[in-house]
């Protein structure tokens, strides 16, 4: 599934972009490191695609309701996912129509009874490595209920590191896993119903012993682990799909996991998919950091106008990439509106460059040392702008305030890295 915006929007503003530094007469070294950062830039926008997970987990886990929590509306109904149970299939969350997110379906691991679902196969695990080599999975996340983490759970390890030992052989990747504790409302002491749940301290140390498990049973079966995140997806509707009850809790701080860990090409659409403001920001702040990077490199080039037209589509694409994030469509033209409207004058920007330069003739490294931290500035500004307007829902005079705060913030972390 390609992105609406890829064609006549991301598409067409990085072409313009890599046209411009295919011109740039520079030096191979700086045209190198800035080649690296555009491939970069394009797979975060240009080749950005749904997330691949797969899911581990033995029946009544929670994996449909942790993916709705992860992903879902407010009321989201379970069939699609639940559509191929016992047979390991990949499916489309959460609908063939509606396709945010490519979902493998693995219950049944370490399980001796066979599906009741008709399969073309002896066992759930030969099954799952036919969809293990037509698609690569992203990640895996393994999913235990809290109070299951001291049952046998050596078996399904086992399946799972095979699982990963397969795909690196076929696919020549090495699948993350982010172990999920799910249910943790129902540890000691059950009565305790609010959140956050760790605030009780008795239930927070029966938390904290049930990931310490996890831990040490993945270390025991050598599988490498990224993190274990204890969660709770319990959420009650009335016939309207009005919550009426809601018990969800930690699911963002996953969700933050979730787009650290994904390639490039997928943080983009996981983030928008996700319900967490949180992740949202996180692949935001990836985009920022990137665009950042790549205009500091571009403004120290001494090539006088030639890095306005970069400048302004980079910083352009970096705003419709934080919209689209957010769940909005913005073309170029309205990218450029929004920048002008936070303060960031573009033109103000290049003369001040330029004026640093003409200063720091007699040092030319040193000045252009200095407009490339300029331009990283004004970029990482726009960017902290479009988290405030886009994804927090503040005004523009909040985020004109973001603007500035962020090139502060730029020149101070530059300065600390100097140091």
């Amino acid at each position: 599934m390609i992105m609406s915006q890829n064609s006549s929007g991301f598409g067409s503003v990085f072409s313009n972009i890599k046209n411009h530094i295919d011109k740039l007469p520079i030096s191979g070294k700086s045209k190198q490191k800035i080649m690296s950062k555009l491939s970069e830039l394009k797979e975060l926008t240009v080749e950005a695609r749904e997330p691949r997970i797969a899911l581990v987990g033995r029946r009544g886990a929670g994996k449909s309701s942790l993916i709705n929590a992860l992903f879902g509306e407010e009321k989201q109904m379970v069939s699609s996912v639940k559509a191929g149970t016992g047979q390991g299939k990949w499916l489309w969350y959460p609908s063939d129509d509606d396709k945010k997110i490519r979902l493998l379906d693995s219950r049944g691991l370490g399980e001796s009874e066979r599906p009741l679902e008709s399969i073309d196969t002896d066992t759930a695990v030969s099954q799952l490595k036919k969809e293990l080599e037509a698609e690569q999975p992203d990640v895996f996340l393994f999913l235990i209920k809290a109070k299951e983490t001291d049952a046998r759970v050596e078996e399904d390890l086992q399946e799972l590191n095979g699982l990963r030992a397969f795909i690196k052989e076929i696919h020549h990747y090495d699948v993350p896993v982010i172990c999920v504790v799910t249910q943790v409302d129902e540890l000691d002491p059950p009565y305790y119903k609010q959140l956050p749940l760790d605030a009780n301290p008795e239930k927070a140390k029966n938390i904290k012993t049930a990931m310490k498990l996890m831990e040490k049973r993945f270390k025991e079966n050598d599988i490498p682990l990224i993190t274990t995140v204890p969660v709770c997806t319990y959420v009650d509707f009335d016939e309207s799909g009005k919550v009426v009850y809601d018990m969800r809790w930690n699911v963002d701080e996953l969700a933050e996991y979730l787009v650290e860990v994904l390639p490039n090409d997928a943080k983009l659409k996981t983030a928008k998919a996700s319900k967490a403001v949180s992740a949202k920001k996180k692949a935001a702040k990836k985009v920022i950091v990137t665009m950042s990077g790549m205009a500091v490199l571009i403004g120290i080039e001494p090539v006088p106008f030639a890095d306005m037209p970069l400048l302004t589509g980079l910083q352009a694409l970096m705003i419709m990439a934080i919209a689209y994030i957010a769940g909005r469509e913005v073309n170029r033209v309205a990218a450029a509106e929004f920048i002008g409207a936070v303060g960031a004058n573009l033109g103000v920007a290049f003369a001040v460059r330029e004026g640093v330069r003409s200063a720091a003739k007699m040092i030319p490294a040193a000045g252009n040392m200095i407009s490339g931290a300029v331009a990283g500035a004004v970029t990482y500004g726009i960017g902290q702008a479009g988290i405030a307007y886009y994804l927090e829902g503040k005004d523009l005079k909040r985020a004109k305030e973001a603007f500035e705060r962020g090139k502060k913030q730029f020149r101070k972390d530059r300065k600390s890295e100097e140091d």
